[in-house]
């Protein structure tokens, strides 16, 4: 029986990995795709072929113009900006919840929390009308503030701190600790196993970021590259093998930003203890 049972496991556990080796190949074909069309000229872009017989670097030395450098450099400025700020911001408003006391604590969170239930999409003209009476429009605030506020950060590090050993916080606060200093000297230092994640998904989202940017933006100075993609495309003079070469250029930074922190990701969620 025991041997029967073990063969049956063996059976199920080589059915999973061929199942998860296709999904695998299918996620990744697009990806290949990118690459191997941006490899081809005007004449050869539309070749029905998985590969690329004679490989050319004329369209990505097409694609690297100033301006493109440019949407690239504000991308990466917002990106990281938001993520930074966005970080300190959700440590603190989580910490507040998890572990100080205020009146109308449980009734902030829920509405903070019920601000999840509303589609981005729905609040996009609020949005840009109150950007447009602060006068910060066509500006790198316009695109970074609103970004800044996300319910989904605060609740996992809520979620995160209510777990978090109170003996460190105690033994901080007997050696004299202020609130401030026991929070940015030992408590968010700590916090690295939910960090990383959400370092991750900000900087990911914001990257990808088309919308908000294109609403509240008109000045090419601030174009981000999601942008500045968008706008390549149109009417009948679409050079789509530059195209081509520009996405796979801006999908380059995220691809190796991804492959360098899996490991650490991976290690992450582990300490977290998320399923």
């Amino acid at each position: 029986m025991e041997r029967r049972a073990s063969e049956m496991k063996t059976k199920k556990n080589r059915a999973l990995s061929v199942v998860l080796i296709f999904l695998g190949i299918i996620m990744l074909f697009p990806i290949y795709i990118l690459f191997m069309v941006s490899f081809r000229n005007e004449h050869t872009i539309f070749q029905a072929s998985m590969i690329t017989e004679n490989p050319s670097l004329e369209s990505i030395q097409t694609a690297l113009t100033v301006d493109f450098i440019r949407a690239l450099g504000n991308s990466f400025l917002i990106a990281i900006s938001v993520t930074l700020i966005a970080l300190v911001l959700h440590a603190m408003c989580g910490y507040a919840f998890a572990r100080m006391k205020f009146a109308g604590k449980k009734v902030m969170f829920t509405i903070v929390i019920s601000t999840l239930m509303i589609p981005v999409s729905s609040i996009l003209v609020p949005l840009f009308m109150i950007c447009k009476q602060m006068g910060i429009t066509n500006t790198y605030a316009g695109i970074l503030l609103p970004a800044l506020f996300n319910a989904y950060g605060i609740f996992l590090f809520r979620q995160f701190y209510q777990s978090f050993p109170v003996e460190l916080e105690e033994a901080a606060k007997l050696d004299g600790c202020s609130t401030y200093r026991m929070f940015f000297t030992i408590i968010f230092p700590l916090s690295k196993p939910i960090i990383i994640p959400l370092c991750i998904a900000f900087f990911l989202g914001n990257w990808n970021n088309y919308l908000w940017p294109l609403i509240v933006n008109k000045n090419p100075e601030y174009q981000t590259i999601m942008v500045y993609l968008a706008n390549m495309v149109g009417g009948y003079n679409t050079k789509w093998n530059v195209v081509i070469a520009t996405a796979m250029l801006a999908c380059l930074p995220v691809f190796l930003i991804s492959l360098f922190l899996q490991n650490h990701l991976q290690n992450s969620i582990k300490m977290s203890g998320i399923k």
